[in-house]
């Protein structure tokens, strides 16, 4: 069934391999690319490595990690602290709003060590977007 609905346009090629993917136990297609890149900051899903420009940023495995990539995999797409907490932590949320800022900040803070760009948006009252930042 989700084939069906998202074999429309070439973009949807990879929405529906990462949802396939998930639904597959979160393994990586072979023919998905498994590295994301949005001005400098490289995201490869593959060995779980982060870098900007090269220089490797060390995330934690289980909740920065994938919450980058969680958010990444769609720019500009906004999630609600609910989304990010059921797709990160793979449990219903109860209480994520503290769980979900500090794996937030932690990343900010780490990204702001390599570069001033703002990858990670607040959108206020509903949850945070990836947004590709072109130029410093």
């Amino acid at each position: 069934m989700i084939e069906l609905v998202l074999r429309t346009t070439e973009s949807s090629g990879l929405v529906k391999e990462q949802i396939l993917a998930r639904l597959d136990g979160g393994q990586a297609l072979p023919d998905a690319d498994p590295i994301l890149e949005y001005s400098g900051l490289c995201i490869d899903s593959l060995r779980h490595q982060v870098s900007y420009q090269g220089q490797e940023i060390s995330l934690t495995e289980n909740y920065e990690f994938h919450t980058l990539a969680y958010l990444a995999s769609q720019p500009g797409r906004v999630y609600t602290k609910e989304q990010i907490y059921r797709a990160v932590w793979k449990e219903e949320p109860v209480d994520v709003s503290s769980a979900v800022f500090c794996i937030i900040r932690n990343i900010r803070q780490k990204l702001r060590e390599v570069t001033t760009k703002e990858y990670i948006q607040t959108v206020w009252g509903v949850g945070y977007k990836f947004v590709d930042v072109p130029g410093e």
